[in-house]
């Protein structure tokens, strides 16, 4: 809806609702057959108005953002080619920084982990765990949800590399199709945009943690051990 056609919409109701009461403060002058043709007749005025100084009126759209969707490939290409920063599509969500200074780390709690899961060893033995949770494709229709999404609980306890999921959580988003005036001619209302989207190639809201260990840390406990460029 244009800008102008925002402010024209209420003045237009306003108008409607003057005519109503109108007619029921003269009801005994206009009651009956006589009275409805009359104000089914003045709204049938005001609405082809509408329609005509909608179509006059100039539209005044807001830029959407023009991030681009990525594809699974093109995700698991940033991933292992270590240039996850350069795609605005994929963005940090949180970051951890744990303290651990011993030999062996056991990562076997992430089999059970809904979630891609990849492992990068730092050049120094800092004893600095870094685990970063990343979404990746989270713009729509010029709507970023990024602030909507939950992140894990990560920690480390006896050894353990331990991540829960976020709880189950889902997000809506709605919009209006057509105008007010022009939707009782050619249909529309609210809409859920989600289910418009049809493209399973680049997955909407795609999540995945990236685990920095230190350069001598033993991984144990698993044979699913995804490092960077290996």
């Amino acid at each position: 809806m244009s800008v102008i056609g925002t402010l024209i919409l209420p003045i237009i109701i306003l108008f409607i609702l003057a005519i109503i009461l109108v007619s029921v403060f003269f009801g005994k002058k206009f009651k009956g057959v006589k009275g409805t043709k009359i104000l089914l007749g003045t709204y049938l005025i005001i609405l082809t108005v509408s329609v005509i100084v909608y179509y006059c009126i100039p539209s005044f759209k807001t830029s959407e953002n023009t991030t681009q969707d990525l594809s699974y490939e093109q995700i698991n290409q940033a991933i292992q080619q270590g240039n996850i920063e350069n795609f605005e599509a994929i963005k940090e969500k949180e970051k951890w920084e744990i303290p651990f200074d011993q030999d062996q780390l056991n990562i076997k709690p992430l089999d059970n982990l809904n979630m891609q899961t990849v492992f990068d060893r730092n050049e120094t033995d800092d004893n600095i765990i870094e685990v970063i949770y990343y979404v990746a494709n989270t713009n729509f229709n010029g709507y970023d949800f990024y602030e909507e999404i939950p992140s894990p609980t990560v920690s480390i306890e006896n050894n353990n590399m331990l991540v829960i999921s976020p709880l189950d959580y889902s997000i809506r988003l709605y919009s209006f199709h057509n105008d007010f005036v022009i939707s009782q001619f050619k249909g529309g209302g609210i809409m859920d945009e989600f289910d418009n989207r049809f493209n399973d190639d680049k997955p909407l809201n795609y999540d995945f943690l990236l685990i920095r260990v230190p350069k001598n840390l033993e991984l144990t406990g698993s044979e699913f051990v995804n490092f960077i460029g290996e």
